[in-house]
């Protein structure tokens, strides 16, 4: 009893450090990501690859280790999907939906059949399908997109009542979610929701990569659940409240590739027939052999699926973006297009904690490869030439933390005017807006008959999109052009003016 309740706090506090780092400012959710971030396994192996470091390594290091000593843990103590799967089973058996579990059939095939293509995919460059499945992704979108925007939304209405009072409070902004994106993380939230309250955790036993990959290296645990025969009373306490419906009470076995450690068959048994010990010499499951058989099935599966993955046109098809654009900017960190796709696993805290907003999720703008992953909408708004907040807290190392005056100088693009668009060159109207928001001093003025038009200095101009954002124009007259590969931009100094002396007064004359 003691160890659910352990097991319920911890999880519940992991949860809501996960809502304070996706919801909170930009210096809490660096604070939070560098820690909290580390002990996920999804992030913690993509950064193992693309920006290794010692905090890392030792957080890879600890889930491997309680892994194969406790079991899958991690699924009930540090996955914050698992807490909003736990907090919706809960809520059903509270509302008496849903008030005991039932033995489930195991479905190996298809679990390891997901987690084969997952790989594969990975493999061969791109992450669209562990991006989608994910646990740690899969809550990080579900927070940016459903719950960020609904707390805003509360937030902004509650602030009116202090208005009587003649007591103004800043209004909330959060960043905009394409319609597709809302739609496809929606569907996941509210798939997840209904088959947890229906059918326990079987997304982390039969979608999840992760409960997968902890599935297949199950028989190495050394601690492990066990049922003796000889003390059970047959009362079908253990199923009834068995989330991932591992328990079969038929031939009294515990199917330990399912099994997410959550402790509730311990603590409902009355007789001491179910115990958690160490075991490392226990075989997994008496009666293996139609498992076996669906692995067979799976690793068939898996073969095809890589020789799938590093098909050439496959390939090519995973990377070709929209026809009709081209690619849009990476955040500065990200070094170029095609590592930015590899590496990013579009769990959108950047998109939450970019002060201006100007990080948007996308859909195929990247293509299929990029599903999801954030893109640099210089429509709506502009990378602050004063911020470096994306890249503290990315996860993954898709983009590279960089010193605030490394950032100022990195060119993710290039603007360029359009004459004629420009109010200036057609009218000979003084405009002057985009010259007055660039930060790097990338336009200047050429002054003709009293008339200042503007020209871009390239080797000046990092991209940012603030003029393009405060172009007058539609269409705009000055668009940034996005960077395949970043480039280093010069650095814009003053010129100094020679300073005039006064001279000293005559002493015969005064004046």
């Amino acid at each position: 009893m003691r160890l659910i309740k352990i097991r319920i706090l911890f999880s519940s506090l992991i949860f809501t450090l996960f809502v304070i780092l996706f919801l909170s400012s930009e210096r809490t959710a660096t604070s939070l990501s560098s820690v909290l971030l580390s002990f996920q396994f999804v992030p913690v192996l993509i950064k193992i690859i693309s920006n290794p470091g010692f905090l890392v390594i030792m957080g890879l290091v600890f889930l491997l280790v309680i892994s194969l000593l406790f079991g899958r843990v991690y699924c009930s103590f540090l996955c914050p999907l698992g807490a909003m799967q736990d907090f919706s089973i809960a809520l059903s058996r509270r509302l008496r939906k849903r008030k005991n579990h039932s033995f489930q059939k195991p479905l190996p095939w298809l679990r390891y059949s997901i987690l084969a293509l997952t790989v594969a995919l990975t493999l061969s460059g791109s992450l669209v399908l562990l991006n989608l499945l994910d646990p740690y992704s899969l809550t990080g979108r579900i927070i940016n997109h459903v719950m960020e925007p609904s707390f805003v939304w509360i937030y902004n209405l509650a602030i009116e009542i202090p208005k009587f009072f003649h007591i103004y409070l800043f209004q909330k902004e959060t960043a905009y979610i394409p319609p597709l994106a809302l739609v496809v993380s929606l569907l996941f939230f509210f798939s997840i929701m209904l088959l947890s309250a229906r059918h326990g955790r079987l997304y982390c036993n039969t979608v999840c990569p992760v409960g997968s990959l902890l599935g297949l290296i199950s028989r190495l645990f050394l601690f492990k659940f066990t049922l003796d025969e000889n003390h059970c009373a047959e009362c079908l306490r253990c199923e009834t409240v068995c989330k991932a419906g591992c328990i079969n009470p038929n031939d009294k076995t515990i199917d330990t590739t399912r099994c997410v450690a959550c402790f509730n068959c311990v603590a409902a048994c009355p007789q001491p027939a179910i115990k958690y010990q160490y075991a490392p010499s226990l075989a997994a499951q008496k009666k293996w052999s139609a498992q076996r058989r669906s692995f067979v099935i799976g690793s068939a599966a898996a073969l095809f699926s890589v020789l799938l993955a590093f098909n050439n046109k496959v390939r090519a098809a995973l990377y070709a973006a929209r026809r009709s654009q081209k690619p849009p900017a990476t955040p500065p960190g990200a070094v170029n297009l095609r590592r930015f796709t590899q590496f990013c696993s579009a769990c959108h805290l950047c998109v939450s904690a970019c002060p201006t907003k100007v990080l948007t999720p996308s859909f195929f703008e990247y293509g299929a490869a990029g599903l999801m992953q954030p893109l640099m909408d210089f429509e709506r708004s502009f990378c602050d030439y004063e911020c470096n907040v994306c890249g503290n807290v990315c996860p993954t190392g898709a983009i590279l933390p960089l010193a605030l005056e490394d950032k100022k100088l990195v060119r993710i693009g290039k603007a360029e005017i359009f004459e004629d668009i420009c109010v200036v060159y057609v009218d000979h109207n003084n405009c002057g807006a985009c010259g007055e928001v660039c930060p790097t001093h990338a336009i200047s003025f050429i002054d003709k008959k009293n008339i200042l038009y503007p020209e871009v200095d390239t080797k000046y101009c990092i991209g940012c999109g603030a003029c393009q954002l405060v172009c007058p124009t539609t269409p705009k007259a000055i668009v940034v052009h996005a960077l395949d590969t970043h480039e280093q931009a010069v650095k814009y100094v003053h010129a100094v003016k020679p300073v005039k002396r006064p001279q000293m007064p005559d002493a015969d004359f005064p004046f």
